[in-house]
């Protein structure tokens, strides 16, 4: 019997994008000649969905229940909207496939969640701020883990590139000839923040990284704040920093100011995740523009895509979008 994977290896595309169009997803972004030449290579294998093979009947999308495991407070949520925008992405995707109803788990990230949700057809992982234990998950039917990526050959997942993210930020910054940068970030209850890991990893192997020059707190503006008065009183200040998130980005901008240090012409910023008000700064921020939204959408697709009888699992990576504005002393290149 022919799978997702023949015909995707077939075609030249990946699997997502053969199961995306193999169920009509009018939402995604690709070329007629690639959308029919996927429909004839799944014609010539044979290639029945698991909807209309013989036996096997799919279960009525209404009724379907989606659960959505966070671990943050509500409170904790709106300082990082980045985890906002991709629960509000699963929502908006719920609601626009008719799907009976979503429900919410908040475990606490400081002690293993229970593996009980009741009677759920599929969990969306966001974040994994746990102790992860794969044979406990495993019990479970029809998973997605969004921005983590705990088991990528037994999961569905969808991420972004941290890696490309960060060595974007760190070559536009050499570029404009700054070789001590420093680091404003967040901590994670399992570990290192990605970011902080690749900014490590990349300065050391460009010979830049000084320890003294990470600072790492909490991921609000206030946390910025703080963390770049601590900078600043240390002395010997980086000429840039890379921030974890916009609100810490903010604050540390805030903090420059209050002692007299100019940004961009001292000290170049730069931020992650594009919020609205990055771009009416003084000066406006240079930032990663996040579809963290899409990643909410991606991950319902896939948990339904799963219901419908995919048994392979797939890596969605969704793209970043690198946003130059005054915030780093380069030339603007999008408002």
């Amino acid at each position: 019997m022919a799978t997702l994977r023949d015909i995707a290896k077939l075609a030249g595309v990946s699997n997502v994008t053969v199961s995306r169009v193999l169920n009509h997803d009018h939402t995604l972004s690709v070329s007629e000649e690639t959308r029919q030449r996927i429909l004839t290579v799944a014609e010539e294998l044979n290639y029945q969905t698991p909807r209309n093979r013989k036996g096997n009947k799919h279960k009525d999308i209404s009724g379907i229940k989606i659960g959505t495991v966070m671990f943050l407070t509500e409170d904790e949520e709106e300082v990082d909207r980045y985890f906002q925008f991709i629960r509000q992405g699963i929502e908006k995707e719920c609601m626009a496939a008719g799907l009976k109803s979503i429900e919410i788990f908040r475990k606490s990230i400081f002690e293993h969640p229970e593996m009980n949700f009741g009677d759920v057809d599929g969990l969306i992982f966001i974040d994994r701020s746990y102790n992860f234990n794969d044979q406990l998950v495993k019990q479970l039917k029809h998973i997605v883990f969004v921005d983590s990526s705990p088991d990528v050959e037994s999961f569905d997942s969808v991420v972004i590139d941290f890696e490309r993210v960060v060595q974007q930020a760190l070559n536009h910054l050499i570029k404009l000839g700054h070789t001590k940068i420093g680091y404003i970030g967040g901590s994670r209850a399992y570990g290192k923040d990605p970011r902080h890991y690749f900014f490590e990893r990349i300065m050391k192997e460009k010979g830049l990284f000084n320890p003294e020059h990470l600072y790492i707190g909490g991921w609000c503006s206030s946390e910025g704040n703080r963390l770049m008065n601590e900078a600043v009183s240390r002395g010997n200040l980086p000429t840039a920093f890379f921030a974890g998130s916009d609100q810490l980005a903010i604050g540390a901008v805030h903090a420059l100011k209050e002692a007299g240090i100019r940004v961009p012409e001292d000290v170049a910023i730069i931020g992650f995740n594009n919020i609205e008000i990055s771009r009416f700064m003084s000066p406006p921020l240079t930032t990663f523009h996040i579809q963290a939204e899409l990643m909410g959408r991606m991950a319902v697709k896939l948990v339904l895509d799963q219901i419908n009888g995919r048994e392979e699992p797939i890596q969605v990576v969704v793209p970043t979008k690198f946003v130059v504005r005054s915030s780093c002393g380069a030339e603007i290149s999008e408002g």
